[in-house]
């Protein structure tokens, strides 16, 4: 089957741009089921891309391949060994085998955990090679247990019905490491799992600059990742604050399991912040690590609202020669909003700013140049300068 697209799109897919949108698909869609294999043409019928439809979706068309080829059990295992060989040097027993379409299989994610894998269905193309996929990475990694997860949000969007398995044997909690420093996980349960391999790096890099004893404010903890690396470490005094008392409760399993305490808060942060600052208690690290405020563009105002709430009160609890570690999950607000929201919470402070480090997404969360929507997670990570 094939498509014509617009001159457009045409030229994106020469670029390796992995979509085409509805509105740019010059071909009648009535006969395209979800999932369905085409090849892309331009107006001179030559095969741009072979990927998956979806006339259901605003993304209509997603690229597998940019070739004429076959779409099959041979081209999958092509493509996932392709992906796993990527990340045989991360320092840790837990990594993001497959990124979507950052490794060329869009709408599939798949999580190593210590000998376990949660894989992530997002889309009807994908869904349709489940299967497949399925046999291969057991083929491949000889899983001790599985978790199939047809992804709600995502689903619903492509017009089909969201699913949950569990394939072999899941403990209730799988114990994982990454630079010396172990973490449990909750696979079967995905809203208590909340664990972030993207921030691997940035844990490392961040805790590099922590001196021993400082005290390190770290909020929307989560599962205590930040924290966690500052007490073991470089034996600071931690506190982890969280909404969630789920997560603040397995933060603490967190710290025990690697032998050190720390406090724990559950609070919405932006009051916790406008409390503590009142209080006057001062911190030498601030982690602002929140959930996207972002999930599309239309949301972006209210976004750069919350990231200036937080960092403008977090600068407030500074000690002088502080630092704080601002991180923005979405691609919508980039590096430069970032930059732009510290500049403006230093002007009402009437401190200056160095910037330290910028932080991106660990490698096994490649960025694809060509598709910038793969770039989501920056950070940045900078002091407060005594003048």
């Amino acid at each position: 089957m094939f498509i014509q697209v617009t001159f457009q799109a045409a030229k994106r897919l020469e670029q390796f741009f992995p979509w085409v949108y509805k509105n740019e698909i010059l071909t009648p869609l009535d006969s395209f089921k979800p999932g369905d294999i085409v090849k892309v043409v331009n107006k001179t019928q030559k095969v741009l891309a072979t990927g998956y439809i979806n006339p259901n979706s605003t993304i209509t068309f997603r690229a597998l391949s940019w070739r004429d080829e076959e779409i099959d059990e041979r081209f999958l295992k092509f493509r996932i060994v392709e992906a796993i060989s990527k990340r045989l040097n991360i320092p840790s027993n837990a990594s993001r085998f497959i990124y979507s379409e950052a490794d060329f299989l869009p709408g599939l994610i798949v999580d190593y955990y210590n000998e376990h894998l949660s894989i992530q269905f997002l889309s009807a193309g994908m869904v349709r090679f489940k299967s497949e996929i399925i046999k291969i990475l057991k083929n491949l990694l000889e899983p001790k247990g599985i978790v199939v997860e047809g992804n709600e949000t995502s689903l619903k969007k492509e017009g089909i019905k969201p699913f949950k398995e569990v394939i072999g044997t899941i403990p209730s909690k799988v114990v994982i490491e990454e630079n010396g420093i172990k973490f449990y996980v909750d696979l079967l349960n995905s809203q208590k799992t909340g664990f972030y391999l993207d921030q691997r790096k940035n844990r490392k890099i961040v805790t590099e600059y922590v001196k021993e004893g400082e005290k390190v404010l770290d909020c929307f903890s989560n599962s205590g990742g930040f924290g966690l690396y500052a007490r073991k470490l470089k034996k600071a005094k931690v506190r982890a604050v969280d909404i969630s008392e789920e997560a603040i409760l397995l933060a603490k399993e967190n710290f025990e399991l690697n032998g050190v305490d720390g406090e724990f808060v559950v609070a919405n942060v932006f009051d916790y912040l406008r409390a503590v600052r009142k209080e006057g208690e001062k911190f030498d690290l601030i982690i602002l690590d929140p959930p996207s405020f972002a999930k599309g563009k239309a949301n972006k105002e209210g976004a750069i609202r919350g990231f200036k709430d937080i960092t403008l009160n977090a600068l407030k609890l500074l000690k002088e020669g502080g630092r704080i570690a601002l991180f923005s999950c979405s691609y919508y607000v980039g590096m430069e909003d970032l930059k732009k929201v510290v500049l403006e919470a230093s002007k009402h402070t009437k401190k200056v700013i160095q910037i330290q480090e910028h932080l991106y997404q660990d490698i096994d969360h490649p960025y694809i140049l060509q598709n910038p929507f793969s770039l989501y997670l920056k950070g940045i990570l900078f002091k407060m300068v005594k003048v």
